[in-house]
């Protein structure tokens, strides 16, 4: 990318449990796994999740710190810095002699924004352009992007539900499509609208593949979440009738109010390879040099990991 910046469309230079593993799941209580989040910020996710589900509605009164304490088998330091986060977003608030309220702001949490769909913007939502700019190479993203024609154009925007972030956009689409489209455009429709009504294109199509991830502290600051809390993130791109992909696109979504829907043909005589669960592969070993052999001597009966 280089630094030519594209104004207009134009070129101008959590776990839901307490403190004991969730009902009907195997494995580690979620709270003592050992992946490299602080605990208050765990229980800050719990906290938010029942706020969120109605289990502490607004203007309720939360259990006192001690019996915090007692009911997640935490340290009441660790209790108070939670509550500190959710106090720090507005959602809980305390009075002195009264106890710790669920604030009315907090009623936001239980609106979702709309479910995701490349073509659909929904009512309640709004488009915030933070860059366009121009680019000389595919993106990384982890699909097969060969054939796409360049230069490209990549738009990085960020899609509001009433005054709450919730969606972070990268897309990339070839220059030549970029420049149909009716200058600024982009603030009000999504670009797969725009180039099915302003490029010609007919007959398109597009996948998919949906993964969690946990936010770094650039996407924790766009999305207005807390520093590793989980996000979907969405890879997707879409294709001509000739295969060739006419744009690649990356969403990052807030998994509190993240929603997709999806139809399913005849599960019968479909391909279960489409919908079911598969495991990512496990990352190679970095210290493990390229050219050794497959199979070194004295390895042959050690169990693979």
């Amino acid at each position: 990318m280089t630094g030519e910046q594209i104004t207009g469309t134009r070129v101008t230079g959590a776990a839901a449990g307490a403190g004991s593993p969730a009902e009907g799941w195997p494995g580690e209580d979620p709270l003592r796994q050992r992946d490299g989040i602080p605990l208050y910020l765990k229980l800050a996710s719990l906290f938010r999740e029942k706020i969120r589900q109605g289990q502490w509605p607004a203007q309720s009164q939360l259990p006192t710190l001690p019996d915090l304490r007692d009911e997640y088998g935490t340290a009441r330091e660790t209790v108070r810095q939670a509550l500190g986060v959710l106090r720090g977003e507005g959602l809980i608030d305390s009075a002195r002699g009264r106890g710790t309220f669920v604030t009315a702001a907090a009623a936001r949490l239980a609106e979702r924004a709309p479910s995701y769909d490349p073509l659909t913007l929904g009512a309640k939502a709004r488009i915030e352009i933070l860059s366009r700019a121009p680019c000389t190479a595919l993106p990384r993203l982890d699909r097969d992007l060969t054939g796409m024609e360049l230069p490209l154009v990549h738009v990085r925007k960020r899609h509001h539900a009433g005054a709450q972030p919730y969606s972070l956009v990268d897309l990339w689409l070839p220059r030549r499509y970029f420049d149909m489209l009716p200058e600024g455009a982009d603030r009000t429709r999504l670009y797969s609208q725009l180039l099915r009504d302003h490029t010609g294109l007919a007959g398109l199509s597009g996948d998919q593949v949906i993964t969690i991830m946990r936010a770094d502290l650039a996407v924790a600051r766009l999305l207005g979440i807390a520093l590793s809390d989980p996000v979907a993130h969405l890879a997707s791109r879409l294709m001509d009738p000739e295969g060739r992909p006419i744009m690649a696109h990356r969403v990052l979504i807030r998994s509190d109010v993240f929603a997709a829907e999806r139809r399913f043909g005849d599960l019968a005589t479909g391909d279960p390879g489409t919908w079911r669960p598969h495991m990512a592969p496990p990352p190679a070993p970095e210290d493990a040099p390229e050219d050794a052999p497959e199979d070194a001597p004295g390895d042959a009966d050690e169990p693979q990991a």
